[in-house]
């Protein structure tokens, strides 16, 4: 018998020493009768809905303090499963100050930590090697990258990142490469064949190397087991109690695991709330809390309704727009506490009267409530929205902090556009020619930027224009292409910056760099989370009059950016990152259809479903503040779009609301604001933002991609002159020319965005 098992025991003991029986109802004080309900339950299967702000986890480190202090539990036969460390480490202390050092003998862990604690134990019933090394998802990827190279695939239409997250989906499901693969359901499905195969190489890769990623130590647990049966039988007799926290958040696998160490004793306490079940995009699955009674029929349901948190107003308005979904368990959140003052409503003529009003009602909170800006947070849906505010609340002089998440101007997506951008305006700049040569991935690795960079020092130029010369400077192969490439779309986008709109502009780099189409391969949410930021860099730059300001404005904005932290600073962040927070004050901004529901869930009931509650896990946030705001107009990707108000404002019963829109929106012929130093003009390219697309910028096309070009054919430039085609390459609008001018020298064209013209 190996060591690893020997410890095992020992950690469990053979001949346990009962703990003394205490009198255990001074942990029962201070609860209402449903809380000491849950507390007290022994016996059989426990679900506690517990609603937003009803004392769940007291509740729950509760009811374990009870079950060690009455006896009815040793410490090392409690098994208690959270999702974070910090939420584990929590639970643990909480216990350990209600009954003492007692409470370090249970296992109080993450679903991925537990598992992993098992697996080190007995992973040879699965085959491997108890040091088996642990894979992040960055050393996953540049697997799944490896392999795909060796299958000769173009990981620039089908990229590794993208793969990866389909087999990560496919392992929460619990799904084989096979089962994958068939659920074509017969029919020829050529991607999800190809994803199976590299699925299958990378699961012997990684056995091959005693290697798991994070989803097979969940998936691997369970398999380990239903393998071996006796090693089952340990672990059901060894937890005797099971608990698990925010059950709602629980994927395929997870459920499984649980009901595969609680299926013969029964003893599961199980802890959520179908009404903020908000990650489906993580693969959690609500039905795992809605159908818990279904697998466990003779289970008891316990409802925590009485809300903690916020005032009465709040919780009817969360309660009027969350019973409006069908899946669910039925509940009505209530206060003994204060009615509350009303929600307030703010109606904004667009996005940048939303933000300025947020930032007004910020201070108003302040002077006449006596609110730090740290008790305040504001919510968006999507992280894109997060520009205007941020230049708003910059102008405004409010302290402002981004929660889990960064800054508009320092996300890398913006920071690759603006590099771009800042190469167009100045072709010698280094720094930004260094960030994107190699962005999206061109070949160009560190050895050939090396090769340029000799080459530039010794020509006595820049990096940047050294680019031009790659093959003088020994680029060879995939590297020299791509070098080229490079230099060419720099060329072509310079010369559109004559006649495009800073707007245009960025639009154009975004698509012509391939900066979307890499975005829009990878088919994530993250990555179009991230097309929706460039959307909205976009409509930012659309304000400017030229390219060059628009780039100089953005170097100050990021750097003002650095002088905003601190405690005293309001919260901005999206709503999934809210979850588990509280803030006496709270401004949900963006409640229109289309963003809040996002665009997305428009056509699928289960994901309006989860916008509902995502809206509603926002309003619970809000203990005495609550604002809610919607803009009439926004812009997606430079284009101006009217909008309607969210259906959610409609489900709130109007009683609810003070409106705080003082005068009628109206749309402004131009905007400037000299304390800020910004100045722009009303053009249909004006102030706004993309939200809810996840998609590339619309293409805007001269024509000239219909011309049907051959080499030799004359044609005109609406600046270069007439010139000769010399070569042609693609179709539609990723058509492309090499033009020699008469008097201008060769040019490579991007003829959808080319001013060209046959000549007569």
């Amino acid at each position: 018998m190996s060591r690893h098992r020997h410890d095992d025991e020992e950690l469990w003991g053979n001949d346990p020493v009962p703990s003394e029986v205490v009198d255990a109802s001074w942990l029962l004080e201070g609860l209402t009768v449903p809380q000491r309900d849950a507390v007290t339950h022994r016996g059989g299967p426990l679900l506690i809905v517990a609603g937003a702000g009803s004392g769940k986890t007291r509740v729950l480190t509760r009811r374990i303090a009870h079950l060690l202090a009455t006896g009815d539990a040793k410490p090392w036969e409690v098994l208690a499963i959270t999702f974070t460390n910090k939420a584990a480490q929590e639970m643990r202390s909480r216990v350990r100050d209600l009954i003492g050092p007692e409470a370090d003998r249970m296992w109080v862990a993450t679903f991925h930590s537990a598992c992993l604690r098992m697996l080190r134990a007995h992973a040879d019933v699965l085959g491997y090697e108890r040091g088996f090394t642990i894979y992040d998802a960055g050393e996953s990827e540049s697997t799944v990258d490896r392999i795909m190279k060796e299958m000769g695939l173009d990981t620039k239409r089908l990229t590794p990142r993208s793969v990866y997250a389909q087999i990560s989906g496919a392992k929460n499901e619990m799904l084989s490469p096979g089962q994958f693969a068939d659920l074509g359901h017969g029919q020829s499905d050529p991607h999800r064949a190809r994803v199976a195969e590299i699925f299958r190489s990378y699961a012997d890769r990684l056995k091959a190397a005693n290697a798991m990623d994070f989803d097979d130590l969940l998936l691997n647990a369970v398999r380990m087991l239903r393998t071996d049966a006796g090693v089952l039988e340990r672990y059901r007799e060894r937890f005797q109690h099971i608990l698990v926290d925010e059950f709602q958040d629980t994927n395929t696998v997870q459920n499984e695991l649980v009901t595969l160490l609680a299926s013969t004793h029964r003893r599961i306490c199980v802890v959520g709330d179908s009404d903020q079940s908000i990650y489906r995009f993580r693969a959690a699955d609500v039905r795992n809390i809605l159908q818990f009674s279904e697998r466990f029929p003779d289970a008891e349901t316990v409802m925590l309704e009485q809300n903690f948190r916020s005032t009465q107003v709040i919780l009817d308005a969360a309660n009027a727009v969350i019973e409006k979904n069908a899946t669910r368990h039925p509940k009505r959140l209530f206060t003994e506490g204060a009615t509350g003052e009303k929600i307030r409503r703010y109606r904004a003529g667009d996005e940048y009267d939303e933000a300025r009003w947020v930032a007004t009602e910020l201070q108003r909170l302040r002077q006449r409530h006596s609110l730090d800006y740290g008790d305040m947070a504001v919510f968006y849906r999507t992280n894109a929205a997060s520009r205007v505010l941020e230049e708003q609340l910059l102008r405004a002089g409010v302290s402002y902090r981004v929660i889990s998440g960064q800054r508009f101007y320092d996300r890398k997506e913006i920071k690759n556009a603006l590099a771009y951008a800042r190469l167009i305006v100045n072709p010698r700049d280094e720094a930004s020619a260094r960030r994107v040569i190699n962005e999206p991935k061109r070949g160009i690795g560190d050895v050939a930027q090396g090769k340029i960079g000799t080459y530039a020092a010794s020509r006595g130029i820049s990096f940047a224009e050294g680019i031009t010369f790659a093959k003088e400077a020994g680029l060879s192969g995939r590297a020299l292409t791509g070098a080229v490439e490079f230099a060419g779309t720099l060329e072509q986008l310079r010369a559109l910056n004559n006649d495009l709109t800073p707007g245009s502009m960025i639009e154009a780099i975004i698509r012509e760099t391939g900066i979307a189409d890499a975005l829009r391969d990878e088919n994530t949410d993250e990555a179009k989370g991230r097309l929706e930021n460039l959307g909205e860099l976009a409509s930012g730059a659309s304000r400017f009059d030229s390219l060059l300001e628009f780039v100089e404005q953005m170097a100050l904005v990021s750097e003002s950016d650095n002088l905003q932290d601190g405690t005293g600073a309001v919260s901005l962040m999206t709503i999934h990152v809210a979850k588990g927070l509280e803030f006496p004050a709270v401004i949900i901004t963006g409640l229109e259809e289309g963003n809040f529901p996002h665009s997305r869930a428009m056509d699928d009931p289960d994901e309006l479903e989860e916008e509902r509650r995502l809206c509603y896990v926002a309003i619970t946030r809000a203990m005495a503040h609550l604002s809610l705001t919607h803009a009439w107009s926004r812009t997606r990707w430079g284009q101006h779009v009217d909008n309607i108000e969210s259906r959610f404002f409609r489900e709130i019963p109007a009683e609810l609301f003070e409106d705080a829109t003082s005068t009628a929106p109206t749309r402004r012929a131009s905007f400037r604001d000299e304390e800020s130093g910004f100045l722009g003009r009303r053009t249909e390219f004006t102030d706004g933002r993309a939200f809810g697309t996840g998609t590339a910028p619309p293409a805007r096309s001269t024509g000239a991609e219909l011309l049907g070009l051959s080499p030799g054919d004359r044609v005109v430039h609406d600046r270069y002159g007439a010139g000769t085609v010399r070569s042609t390459s693609g179709d539609g609008p990723r058509s492309r020319a090499t033009v020699d001018f008469d008097f201008h020298g060769e040019k490579q064209l991007v003829l959808s965005l080319t001013p060209l013209q046959r000549a007569e």
